[in-house]
């Protein structure tokens, strides 16, 4: 049996996930609500929105657009509160990639928010092998050929995990220039896999570091899987290229060339318009 392969991507999800807007607060609090409000008008900030739209166009849906193995299902989860005007724009981008499927829930967290659709995809009993996806990240043309592989080698197991630990990484944060590393990091979020024991589970319900160590593994070293972006604002450490952080330093010449063998289908004067709208919004 050919297991369903479900991408997600929380595009302004409005929520309790594993950002770090949340951690240490508890459900109910004073403390969550704050977050809530705080998250909410980051979230639906105009420059966001509009940095998030350009980039989920031009990097990740191009790079599902692209892949050499269509049969897969990519859900895109936003929320309610989303502005009207974003609502009706992102249902026009997400009518661009035929496996999509854009969702607005009105759940206060991700895991009830996807349940009832992962469910959808095991009506035969058998959990969805399920990949995560961020609106500024995109994969490799051969990522769901090279999934679906792994599904076959780990088919006597019945929970597994994926990770392609091989990827380009730009950054440009606030006082300083664009910066262009590869980065090596088994399990690092962009295109992390998983085939769980509950049907109705989120992968998101683990950390992504954290699947390596609770189900068996698969690494595929081959290609570099995906390419990051790390600009100002995003919801996550600063990315320092200090020992033991698996980042090697690359020339922009260099990072340019790498873009055009492992990421054909990018428009990189696009990509270097990103990094000037960020900058200009952060």
């Amino acid at each position: 049996m050919v297991l369903p392969i479900v991408g997600i991507c929380r595009f302004s999800f409005l929520g309790r996930g594993d950002w770090s807007a949340y951690a240490r607060t508890q459900r109910g609090s004073a403390a969550e609500a704050e977050a809530m409000r705080r998250s909410r008008a980051l979230l639906y900030d105009e420059a966001r929105l509009r940095f998030r739209f350009r980039s989920f166009e031009r990097l990740t849906l191009a790079s599902l657009r692209a892949q050499t193995e269509p049969d897969f299902h990519f859900i895109v989860l936003s929320s309610t509160a989303m502005p009207k005007s974003w609502q009706d724009r992102l249902h026009a981008l997400c009518a661009t990639l035929p496996q999509a499927r854009l969702v607005f829930s009105e759940a206060e967290d991700v895991g009830s928010a996807l349940a009832p659709l992962l469910a959808e995809f095991s009506s035969s009993g058998e959990p969805p092998l399920q990949f995560r996806l961020d609106d500024d990240d995109c994969l490799c043309v051969d990522y769901i050929a090279r999934l679906a592989g792994a599904a076959h080698t780990m088919r006597s197991h019945g929970a597994f995990a994926f990770s392609l630990p091989r990827a380009l990484l730009a950054t440009h944060y606030a006082g300083a220039g664009p910066k262009y590393y590869e980065f090596v990091r088994p399990f690092h979020a962009a295109g992390a896999a998983a085939r769980l024991s509950r049907p109705e589970r989120s992968i998101f319900a683990f950390g992504h570091y954290a699947l390596m160590r609770r189900f068996p593994a698969m690494l595929d070293h081959g290609p570099i899987g995906s390419l990051q972006l790390k600009f100002q604002g995003h919801d996550s450490r600063l990315v320092t290229p200090v020992p033991g952080s698996g980042l090697t330093a690359l020339a922009e010449a260099d990072f340019r060339a790498s873009l055009a063998r492992h990421f054909p289908f990018l428009d990189q004067t696009a990509l270097a318009e990103l990094a000037g709208l960020r900058a200009v919004a952060g």
